[in-house]
C-alpha cells in the first residue's frame, strides 16, 4: 500500500475523509468537556484511532519528501480500494480492541500506547526535518541521518508529554 518515497497528499475525496476523522475527535472533547453529553472510554477511543489515523496519513508524505533526497510525487492511496482496505483494517482495529478479546490479553492496549506514543515522535521527528540541516539527506529509511533528528524528536515528545501531565494536573486541581 505504501510505498516507500511517496511524497503527495492522497486525492482530495480522501482528504475530505480524513478531515471528518480529526473533527470527530476534536468534536468529542469539546462537547464533553463543555457537558453537552457524557463520554466513555469507548468512544474516546474510537475518535482517537480515527484521528490518530488522519494524522499520519497527512503527515507522511511531508516526511517522505524532506527526508528523502529523491521522494517521488505520486499520491498516497491512488485508487479508492487501497483507501477502502485501509478504512477495514481500522474498523477491525477498533473492533477487535473493543471486544476485549481474552486471548490477546492485553496486546491492544500496549499498541494503542505505542501508537499515541509513536504520533508524537513522528510529527516532532518530521517537524525536525522541516530545519534546513536535516533535510532531503537520506536515501533509504535505514540511515545515519535519522539518529540525531530521532534523538531531538525523543527529547521534544518527552518535553510535551512531561508539560502536558503537568497542565492537566494543574487544570484538575483548579
Amino acid at each position: 500500500m505504501f510505498r516507500k518515497k511517496e511524497s503527495d497528499l492522497p486525492p482530495k475525496y480522501i482528504l475530505l475523509i480524513l478531515a471528518i476523522f480529526f473533527s470527530s475527535f476534536v468534536i468529542d472533547g469539546i462537547a464533553s468537556n463543555f457537558g453537552i453529553y457524557n463520554t466513555n472510554n469507548n468512544l474516546r477511543f474510537i475518535t482517537g484511532v480515527l484521528s490518530g489515523s488522519s494524522i499520519i496519513i497527512i503527515i507522511y508524505p511531508v516526511f517522505a519528501f524532506q527526508y528523502y533526497r529523491d521522494a517521488k510525487a505520486e499520491k498516497l492511496f491512488k485508487s479508492l480500494i487501497k483507501f477502502i482496505i485501509y478504512i477495514v483494517i481500522i474498523i477491525a482495529f477498533i473492533i477487535a480492541t473493543l471486544l476485549r478479546l481474552d486471548f490477546l490479553g492485553y496486546f491492544y492496549y500496549y499498541f494503542t500506547a505505542f501508537s499515541v506514543l509513536f504520533t508524537f515522535y513522528f510529527i516532532n521527528l518530521t517537524v525536525l526535518l522541516l530545519v534546513p540541516p536535516f533535510s532531503k539527506k537520506a536515501n533509504g529509511l535505514i540511515s545515519k541521518y535519522l539518529i540525531l533528528p530521532s534523538i531531538l524528536s525523543i527529547t521534544l515528545s518527552s518535553i510535551e508529554l512531561f508539560g502536558a501531565y503537568w497542565f492537566h494536573r494543574i487544570v484538575n486541581f483548579i
